[in-house]
């Protein structure tokens, strides 16, 4: 009886644990629909809320920089910075989070016009937890690598005060429970 106890037991710790487990996340943002002026990113997309993100189809913004035209023809790119800054009352940064939690691994992203400035900042349950400087070019995709930082519930892009877009065209991402 003592083993049956044991071997239940175990099934239900192996079963927690595969049902917490982490599901990478690689979004393109592929799937969004096609917008010619800027749209607020939907929450969860990816099991992510989105705040001061937005997404268009560069080939039908006029506004649009050289940095929005790098990725794949006719495919949305999420972004926050100077023009979204004149959407929302110029707030230049964006937040990703997730109550139960992410593991941020990296991104593809540009500037809009010029070279950009960003920080990212991660915090697990509103405690700092780790801060990376990127210098973007609007010329060529920049790969953004992030420390491991394990888990977080929430990670916010800076941008440099005065400082162009951030132009995201994908991320990879851990996300609990999904």
């Amino acid at each position: 009886m003592k083993r049956l106890i044991a071997i239940v037991g175990l099934l239900v710790c192996v079963f927690a644990l595969v049902a917490g487990a982490s599901a990478q996340e690689n979004l393109t943002f592929a799937d969004l629909p096609s917008v010619s002026v800027p749209s607020p990113m939907p929450n969860g997309y990816g099991q992510l809320q989105w705040e001061n993100f937005f997404y268009v189809n560069p080939t039908g913004d006029a506004g649009a920089g050289l940095g929005y035209q790098l990725g794949p023809a006719n495919r949305d790119v999420v972004f926050i910075g100077a023009k979204s800054c004149r959407l929302v009352g110029y707030t230049c940064y964006g937040t990703l989070s997730n109550a139960q939690g992410f593991q941020l691994v990296s991104m593809t992203a540009a500037a809009g016009s010029k070279p950009t400035l960003i920080t990212v900042t991660a915090y697990n349950n509103g405690k700092f937890i780790g801060s990376s400087n990127f210098l973007l070019s609007y010329q060529l995709e920049n790969t953004l690598t992030f420390p491991d930082w394990g888990i977080v519930t929430e990670v916010v892009i800076q941008v440099s005060s005065g400082a162009d877009d951030f132009v995201l065209y994908n991320m990879s991402v851990y996300t609990l429970g999904g």
